[in-house]
């Protein structure tokens, strides 16, 4: 088994020109470092940032390594609290850091009452026209999509299933187009 030998625990990914690095945990840290630059190399990292900075950069600027090693799950999960709680952090030396601060009785008072203050509602009838709104703006400014309505909305002798063909499309989004926009036929 080529992972029999893996371990449980932290790895980071760094880009050696902006010394930036991106940091995970795993069961099975290698077989994990070694799927991450499998979806880098083919581009499909889910990870948008680190995906553009390896295609810019280059495979050769970055390298992964086990930062710490756990003994347990229950150590890895202790571990990985106090990263989100900003308790441990890597400097830009990449060694990893402790933290002894902690927020005052004070603080913590008023990040509660700041929390609980946040009265806008996104679940509102304005909220969603207004996001909307900026989505259908966006979409009208984008002329792959354009010219992609305008050539569904131009070929009405068409049957649904060739103009999905022809865009490359499934034909129920050719539908939905069609008929959401069929009132904008000759005004694009």
């Amino acid at each position: 088994m080529p992972y029999k030998s893996d371990v449980c625990g932290l790895y980071k990914i760094v880009n050696e020109v902006t010394k930036q690095c991106y940091v995970g945990q795993s069961r099975r840290v290698r077989k994990r470092l070694r799927e991450h630059f499998r979806l880098l190399k083919l581009g499909k990292h889910t990870n948008r940032h680190l995906q553009i900075a390896y295609d810019q950069y280059g495979a050769s600027v970055f390298r992964g390594e086990i930062e710490v090693e756990c003994e347990s799950l229950e150590e890895l999960s202790r571990l990985e609290c106090a990263f989100e709680r900003g308790a441990v952090w890597f400097d830009d030396a990449g060694v990893m850091l402790i933290s002894q601060r902690k927020h005052t009785s004070e603080a913590r008072e008023r990040i509660k009452l700041g929390r609980r203050a946040a009265t806008f509602d996104y679940r509102s009838a304005a909220y969603r026209e207004t996001l909307s709104k900026a989505q259908m703006a966006r979409f009208h400014s984008d002329p792959k999509f354009v010219a992609k309505l305008r050539f569904i909305l131009e070929n009405p002798e068409m049957s649904y299933a060739e103009r999905a063909r022809r865009l490359g499309s499934d034909t129920s989004s050719v539908r939905r187009l069609a008929l959401k926009y069929h009132h904008l036929k000759g005004a694009l």
